[in-house]
């Protein structure tokens, strides 16, 4: 019988790991730190003081630190935590880092330190893609994502739904305090007073939210632990409580050139400020630029006075019907036809059914001679019903009167207070499904017509197109490919960088060529 090494997984060993041969210059994890090195991190230093003799310890290089961070994200780790264990286990993270060691906490503070520097770096990475030549500034997309927050959706409410809910943990409180004077028992008291001090925290919450809603009168809603999170409608229509990302990309170079954090729901509020952005983006960065940007937004920014506002500019912008019909930037086959008519009504069924109301034993019967038998009794809204069906109305002559060509069965409601003085119960007969109209209604907005023909021409689909591809792949890989359904900080402001710090990684990735790869761990080379 053959003989076999027996390895020993447990046993310790020492690697040397040679990051030369494994990351050359070529390589993306090499020309990140190089990237990264291009750009101005001088407003980092002003926030030491430790250039003096009498100054502390050296502190951990910037460079290294955003290169280990924006690296993270780009391989969808989003935990400083989760980042502290990896710099122990993966080569390429030991590589940016040079050896330092870092925990969570040095990771935390310094993106709590140099929040508005990190920032303004985002703007730096748009400078570097105009200067590389990725960005042109031909065709910009503008559209929204919904984040979910750091937020529970049991702490946010209305100023009614968190004054019942204060009411409730007073009563609360004091039936909790008043058995706590009547306990002879050490432990229960114990366990009481507990209870008492969690119940005191939640009514301290609801206290300062309730604060809040009193001095912001614009707000509706608050969360007791983010009070900038609001409800929001995700891709999948469920509702969810964070935030809106609103980007800005270039079509040719998929980088983004323009980002913010907001709460509002409606797009349509930032039509203008978002365009006015952008432009200030080419201001800056191309003054020279004569040709007019191309701006494709989708239906949730269009409106009449929107379209009259930003008259100037060369948008791509469908009204919310016309929307309903395009594919990147086609209309339907199947939607251009003009709708259906009905089907007509078959020969004598302008006259009403007749059923007939058994008393004796609580049924109906119909025009065809079927009884429909009692079910049940039903409170709807308040008013009780008596429910009466019949099954088996497939083969019955009348069928297409009574339920129309695809009915099974036929049901019938009746209120209850009507049941002892009735007779007979009339009712008119099939007239058909009622199919949804796909012809566009006539509008009389001049601005959403034009923009409906300037869409219609081939210039025109083939610019609103673009839009998908760019912005709305740029969302898909932050969310998807890097796992960014969800920010981890609160409040409005640290969102922000948090979601800065995930667009300048999105940014220097298309400049690298960054690819998404396997973990290089420590262990296995």
């Amino acid at each position: 019988m053959a003989r076999y090494k027996q390895p020993d997984s447990d046993q310790s060993q020492i690697v040397i790991l040679n990051f030369s041969e494994l990351f050359p210059e070529d390589h993306p994890i090499s020309r990140l730190l190089e990237t990264v090195r291009r750009l101005d991190l001088s407003r980092f230093d002003a926030s030491y003081r430790n250039d003096s003799k009498q100054g502390g310890r050296p502190a951990m290089p910037p460079d290294r630190v955003l290169a280990i961070i924006i690296y993270s994200l780009l391989y969808g780790n989003l935990s400083m935590r989760a980042l502290e264990r990896d710099l122990g286990q993966r080569a390429d993270l030991m590589y940016l880092s040079g050896g330092m060691e870092m925990d969570h906490s040095t990771l935390g503070k310094f993106r709590l330190r140099h929040a508005a520097a990190i920032q303004e770096l985002f703007t730096q990475t748009v400078f570097l893609g105009i200067e590389s030549g990725f960005i042109d500034l031909d065709t910009v997309s503008i559209d929204s994502t919904k984040i979910k927050g750091s937020a529970n959706r049991r702490d946010i409410g209305t100023r009614e739904e968190l004054e019942r809910r204060y009411e409730h943990l007073e009563s609360v409180c004091k039936k909790r305090y008043d058995e706590w004077e009547a306990s002879q028992n050490d432990a229960e008291q114990e366990l009481l007073a507990k209870k008492i001090q969690q119940l005191e925290v939640q009514k301290e919450k609801l206290s300062l939210g309730l604060e809040f809603l009193k001095s912001r009168p614009d707000r509706k809603r608050v969360h007791l632990t983010d009070p900038d999170a609001d409800w929001h409608k995700d891709g999948s229509n469920s509702f969810i409580v964070g935030y809106s990302a609103q980007n800005a990309v270039d079509f040719q170079s998929g980088m983004i050139v323009y980002q913010e954090i907001v709460t509002g729901q409606s797009d349509s509020t930032f039509t203008s400020s978002l365009v006015n952005r952008v432009e200030g983006v080419k201001a800056e960065f191309l003054p020279k630029k004569t040709d007019e940007i191309k701006y494709v937004l989708d239906c949730g920014y269009a409106s009449e006075n929107i379209l009259k506002e930003l008259t100037g500019h060369d948008l791509y912008m469908p009204d919310r019907e016309l929307a309903h019909k395009k594919t990147g930037g086609k209309i339907k086959p199947e939607e251009r036809n003009e709708a259906a008519a009905e089907p007509p009504l078959i020969e004598g069924s302008h006259a009403l059914l007749q059923f007939h109301y058994d008393r004796d034993n609580d049924c109906f019967q119909c025009p065809a001679g079927e009884i429909l038998t009692f079910q049940r009794e039903r409170n709807l809204q308040g008013v009780l019903y008596r429910h009466y069906r019949r099954y088996g109305c497939s083969r019955c002559s009348m069928k297409e009167q009574c339920i129309g060509p695809e009915g099974k069965r036929k049901e019938l409601w009746i209120q209850t207070k009507h049941i002892p003085d009735l007779q007979v119960r009339s009712l008119p007969p099939h007239h058909g499904s009622k199919k949804k109209k796909t012809g566009m209604r006539s509008i009389s907005n001049p601005l959403t017509l034009l923009m409906r023909e300037k869409l219609a021409t081939p210039d025109g689909k083939k610019t609103y197109a673009r839009r998908f591809p760019s912005v709305e792949g740029v969302f898909g890989v932050m969310k998807s490919a890097r796992n960014g359904w969800q920010f981890l900080r609160r409040t409005r402001e640290r969102v922000q960088v948090e979601w800065s710090e995930r667009c300048i990684a999105h940014n220097l990735a298309r400049m690298i060529g960054f690819v998404r790869v396997n973990p290089i761990a420590a262990d296995n080379i």
